[in-house]
């Protein structure tokens, strides 16, 4: 860095210094897919004139208090949100509740001209018009919740796409979303998240680096903490009755909840058309299946899991290598591309960023038909890496089998040194589930 004082007349006293930074020489970065923001991949130049976080988070205040403001009409939307709970709900459904309501009355919509590129519009517009940005969402929720006696606070959010920043300086520039935080339930709300539950923060918005505003009184400058395997699960139960042509009847029960319940929602709001979306669905992991039943519960509830059922006919869960031969099945009916979905690349340069922890359970049992059995059994597995577990169950039983599997990713970011050792263990997971069935007429 080089320092230099700006030209002055004679006798003046300077007040202004130049500093320049040059690099020379400097490589080239090639991307790669999932790896961090540029700010923990590059050296970065992060300048600002604030003294500190509370020095940030003052100013920020002193320019948004004034657009939190109350009326007839949201105290009006606060008895709405509230009238769809039970009698007797704690402050925490109350909260839900207002968060649900913000969520479904009012559209993100960008209009962040001149000042309100930083300045929320006042609040009471917003709800009038029904649409607003992250901080106008942000602050409509701040207000709403003080109805009921909630106190939150507004949070500049830095997402982590973007990449982390360290702790100084301090600055407004840095950050490019807002939502808020509730000290009483250290809950984090995201206004923009239209189809996620109260508890599904964004993945976007975890691990993100963030500046709290205290309402006046500073601020904190922390890291949004990341949710864990079992809140963003996947529990599945599913029946196969095998027939002896190699077609099945499939009956599959699932619920989900955490950070991909948000894709469900928002896809399967149509009723005309989930049917058709759930048989392309299953057709693209089991070719020719079809769904013929299917019910979702409260597809439409934010606050709900996402549950789902439904009855599908399978022409070709079963094949024959010749005629006469035994009937052949993988371990769950379908192939597994773990490998391919979360490590597609030989080896990596940076660090792999996976999202949110997750867990997926599932329990599949086959029954055979009258007068068959099993010929071939897949073996158990139980496979374990740093940054993810996988069981595999099988048990026989009369008349059929069940398998139980449980896959789980432990971790949001798998070290590039570590990435071949990770890949591995996603191959294995999927060798084991690409295991078969095979079963004839019993002898």
């Amino acid at each position: 860095v080089k320092s230099e004082d700006l030209p002055q007349a004679e006798g003046q006293k300077v007040a202004y210094r130049r500093h320049r930074l040059e690099r020379k020489g400097v490589p080239a970065v090639v991307p790669e897919g999932g790896m961090p923001g540029w700010t923990e991949v590059l050296e970065h130049l992060h300048v600002s004139t604030y003294g500190d976080w509370d020095a940030v988070a003052r100013w920020y205040w002193g320019l948004v208090r004034e657009q939190l403001v109350s009326d007839a009409a949201i105290r009006e939307g606060v008895q709405k949100a509230l009238a769809e709970l039970p009698s007797g709900a704690d402050r925490r459904a109350q909260a839900d509740a207002i968060y649900r309501h913000v969520i479904r009355s009012t559209r993100y919509v960008g209009l962040e001209f001149g000042i309100h590129g930083y300045k929320p519009y006042k609040t009471t517009e917003v709800y009038e018009r029904r649409f607003g940005d992250c901080k106008d969402k942000a602050s409509l929720l701040k207000v709403m919740l003080a109805e009921i006696g909630v106190k939150a606070h507004l949070v500049l959010v830095r997402t982590r796409d973007q990449g982390r920043i360290e702790a100084k300086p301090a600055s407004l520039s840095a950050f490019n979303h807002a939502i808020v935080y509730v000290p009483e339930f250290d809950l984090y709300l995201d206004g923009t998240a239209e189809w996620s539950g109260a508890d599904e923060l964004p993945g976007g918005d975890q691990g993100a680096s963030v500046l709290i505003v205290e309402d006046g009184k500073g601020g904190r400058f922390t890291q949004i903490p990341f949710s864990r395997p079992q809140d963003n699960r996947t529990e599945i139960r599913e029946t196969v009755v095998l027939s002896k042509s190699g077609e099945a009847q499939l009956g599959h029960q699932m619920e989900l909840v955490g950070s991909g319940a948000s894709s469900w929602r928002a896809s399967f709001q149509a009723k005309d058309d989930q049917r058709e979306k759930l048989t392309k669905q299953l057709g693209a992991r089991i070719p020719g299946a079809r769904v013929t039943e299917h019910r979702f519960v409260d597809i439409d509830d934010p606050l709900a899991p996402v549950q789902l059922s439904y009855e599908a006919e399978v022409p070709t869960w079963s094949k024959q290598a010749s005629a006469g031969a035994a009937f052949r099945f993988r371990v769950t009916g379908r192939g597994s591309d773990l490998a391919r979905r979360f490590a597609p690349l030989a080896s990596r340069r940076h660090d792999l960023e996976l999202s949110v922890p997750t867990r997926e359970t599932r329990r599949v049992e086959y029954r055979l038909p009258r007068g068959y059995d099993f010929t071939r059994v897949p073996e158990s597995r139980r496979l374990e890496n740093p940054y993810g577990r996988f069981e595999l169950e099988v048990e026989r039983k009369e008349g059929g089998a069940v398998v139980q599997t449980s896959f789980e990713l432990t971790k949001h970011r798998v070290p590039a040194a570590d990435y071949p050792a990770f890949r591995e263990f996603l191959r294995q997971v999927d060798a084991a589930m690409e295991q078969s069935f095979e079963y004839e007429v019993a002898q």
